[in-house]
């Protein structure tokens, strides 16, 4: 699993234990190939942190109903 550190830098701390092929939020923030994508479209990892984090509070929310 990577980590993200408020300076912005990724560190590897593992590997995805999960029962599926899907990036975590942490992975995602850390891909450097969505990283690429993101500085070209212009949005910050704080902003794609959010959008994120919200729609898994959504998802989450949504499975619960």
């Amino acid at each position: 699993m990577n980590t993200l550190f408020s300076s912005g830098y990724c560190w590897s701390v593992g590997t995805t234990t999960g029962k599926n092929d899907e990036l975590t939020i942490s992975e995602a923030l850390c891909d450097p190939l969505i990283a690429m994508v993101m500085r070209a479209d212009g949005v910050t990892i704080e902003e794609f942190k959010r959008l994120l984090e919200a729609a898994a509070r959504a998802l989450k929310a949504n499975l619960v109903s």
